[in-house]
């Protein structure tokens, strides 16, 4: 119907009236995309929203799987000390009871990679979200902090390989059956742990253990890397992630 006026309009050289014609267009088509604009950013508003409580719980999962890893390492490292403290006092290590100590020493070959979830925050990204720039830059930090971890954890120690392939396999047995879980795909390490009434460990081969100089030395460089990764994972990391717990839940409120 417009385009039929501006012609008769052009035919008629009502020059007026055509130039009233051609601005109806331009600001009908300047609302158009306006408003196409305003939808537009309110749907990405509205998507952000979602991503961020997603993220809130990705961040809360990556903590929790973080200080329960960390946990383990130090349960390892406090095992790895008391051997070692045993060791250097040049004591008899056990004469009835050797369950503690073949426990200590089992839990401080534990060893296990640091992986974490990041599906939201990779989504954000694509999207080019937050627009919160300090959430990014408190993600990629804690990021880091488990990429150095990683890193340091990407190599099985030479002490986990040398001690399980000495202690007696029954003692093994039950070290995994008592003091060991497994919980929705996370390792948990169970410390003190109760000896089994079915079990006698020779006293002479925890001994043998304790005199091979390779595995006293396996294990002190190994023990020093469990506890900084423990504390890593459990002091440091947890504050920055509670960092951006906090901030996500001051975006939720403005």
């Amino acid at each position: 119907m417009l385009l039929r006026r501006i012609i008769e309009h052009t035919k008629a050289q009502n020059w007026t009236a055509i130039a009233l014609d051609f601005v109806i267009v331009v600001v009908g088509v300047f609302i158009g995309i306006q408003v196409s604009n305003w939808n537009e950013q309110l749907g990405l508003e509205k998507r952000e929203q979602v991503l961020l409580r997603e993220l809130h719980g990705e961040i809360a999962q990556n903590m929790a799987d973080a200080k329960i890893k960390g946990d383990a390492f130090l349960i390892g490292a406090d095992g790895a000390r008391r051997v070692l403290n045993t060791i250097d006092r040049g004591g008899v290590p056990c004469t009835d009871d050797c369950w503690p100590i073949v426990v200590d020493l089992l839990h401080a070959s534990q060893w296990q990679q640091i992986i974490s979830n990041w599906t939201t925050y990779d989504e954000l990204r694509r999207d080019g979200l937050p627009t919160d720039r300090r959430i990014i830059e408190l993600v990629e930090k804690y990021k880091t902090y488990g990429h150095q971890v990683a890193l340091v954890l990407s190599v099985q120690p030479i002490y986990r390989t040398l001690v399980r392939g000495l202690i007696p396999i029954e003692a093994q047995d039950a070290y995994w059956e008592n003091c060991y879980s497994l919980e929705e795909a996370i390792e948990v390490y169970f410390y003190p742990c109760p000896a089994p009434n079915d079990i006698t460990i020779d006293p002479e081969k925890v001994e043998d253990i304790l005199a091979r100089p390779e595995i006293v030395q396996s294990l002190r460089e190994w023990t020093s890397i469990a506890r900084v990764v423990g504390e890593t994972l459990t002091v440091p990391q947890q504050s920055l992630g509670n960092d951006i717990l906090n901030r996500l839940a001051e975006g939720r409120k403005q």
